[in-house]
């Protein structure tokens, strides 16, 4: 009986096992396991901008979508289908979520690089980059800016509200796309 017992068991252990691979969910890599939690930007701790599951599942700005994740990137797919990649960087006091905006020249005569002023028609958010290296966002915060062609970045240098800045950017024609850094900190729960 007690064999029987054992046979029993160790089937149902095997059968348990089995099932659990048979539903195709893929353990979580080092990079998505890294991302995992509740996200909330540093000023409003409370308000979740991003919640990676340990199931694969995601909230991203108040859209639903099942992700993947490497050491730069978390790779969003909606159920329609459509899909969205955002940049990361992960530290130990929390991570950086990088905002794509795509901004469209509207300064006078051509853009020359990232001289010229910039707006995004859906926000009315704007940069100005001048020939001497100053940048004014959004009318209201000042500084100086250096660009590294190689990695395809800009650093934000604010003469004071905020600590530099370095974002990914990509020109082209009279677009100026911009990856920009946000701070995040684990949601804080009410």
């Amino acid at each position: 009986m007690k064999l029987k017992s054992k046979i029993l068991i160790s089937v149902l252990v095997v059968l348990l096992m089995f099932s659990m691979t048979a539903c195709g969910e893929k353990p979580l890599s080092p990079a998505e396991e890294n991302v995992c939690g509740s996200w909330a930007y540093t000023h409003d701790k409370e308000t979740e901008i991003a919640v990676f599951n340990k199931n694969k599942t995601a909230q991203y700005e108040g859209n639903k979508y099942t992700f993947t994740a490497d050491e730069n990137f978390i790779y969003l797919e909606g159920k329609s289908g459509e899909k969205l990649t955002v940049r990361y960087k992960r530290d130990n006091e929390g991570m950086y979520l990088y905002r794509t905006t795509t901004y469209t020249f509207d300064g006078e005569g051509m853009p020359d690089g990232l001289v010229g002023q910039w707006t995004d028609a859906n926000t009315g958010w704007k940069f100005e980059f001048t020939n001497s290296s100053t940048f004014l966002e959004d009318g209201y915060f000042p500084g100086l800016y250096t660009v590294d062609e190689t990695n395809g970045t800009f650093t934000l240098i604010y003469n004071d509200q905020f600590e530099d800045t370095t974002c990914y950017y990509k020109l082209e024609d009279n677009k100026l796309t911009i990856e920009y850094p946000w701070r995040m900190v684990e949601t804080i729960k009410k």
